[in-house]
């Protein structure tokens, strides 16, 4: 996932160099994509078992439809990964988790000293809740390697607070924080687990169709 932030980043200084030679047109286009790296960390929460604190690397591919009064919806698919140590019977063992994501999120933006920076520099809050399943688990240890795959869905809610700078008419590239948490716990084979306090910045680049 830090490899996406890498190719986010990259993204973003191209496009500046294509902004200056663009058109200053009004785009009354509604449609739009987003693409997201996010890095943080969160907690798995299992019951009879002590909390993990672990780290978070996320990447979401949306699909954007604009409203009146500065307000848009996103929908699409994430893919998130949670990675963390933990002691089991007096035994060491790392896990790594991949979970799909499909958000459905509602944001109000604001734009901020629209007459000095010409309507470019936007604030933005918004929150929604997300489906989510635990793809493949991977449980590591000296004695050997343990996999789970497909073990149940879930959903939680989200919310999140940033800036957006509009890089060009049809591109903006944005800077936020976001906080998710799980309110119902995924089971499969009598094992439940959830992930809660899930908290990270996040960059993005998103574009009119």
């Amino acid at each position: 996932m830090k490899k996406n932030l890498f190719l986010l980043l990259a993204l973003f200084c191209s496009l500046s160099l294509f902004a200056q030679d663009n058109q200053k047109e009004e785009d009354n286009s509604k449609f739009g994509m987003e693409f997201s790296a996010k890095l943080g960390y969160g907690t798995l929460v299992q019951p009879d078992m002590v909390d993990l604190h672990g780290t978070v690397n996320s990447g979401n591919f949306l699909f954007t439809y604009q409203l009146p009064g500065g307000a848009s919806l996103s929908t699409g698919i994430g893919l998130m990964e949670f990675q963390t140590n933990g002691v089991s019977a007096g035994e060491n063992y790392s896990l790594d988790q991949r979970y799909l994501r499909i958000p459905l999120y509602i944001d109000f933006t604001l734009a901020l000293f629209e007459e000095q920076l010409d309507n470019k520099l936007q604030a933005y809050a918004g929150g929604g809740l997300y489906a989510n399943t635990l793809l493949t688990e991977k449980i590591q240890t000296l004695d050997g390697t343990h996999k789970n795959k497909n073990q149940g869905w879930n959903a939680g809610f989200g919310f999140e607070v940033g800036m957006k700078f509009k890089v060009a008419n049809d591109f903006i590239f944005g800077i936020g924080f976001e906080s998710q948490s799980d309110f119902s716990s995924m089971k499969k084979n009598e094992v439940k687990r959830k992930l809660e306090r899930i908290s990270t910045v996040n960059f993005s680049l998103g574009f009119k169709f």
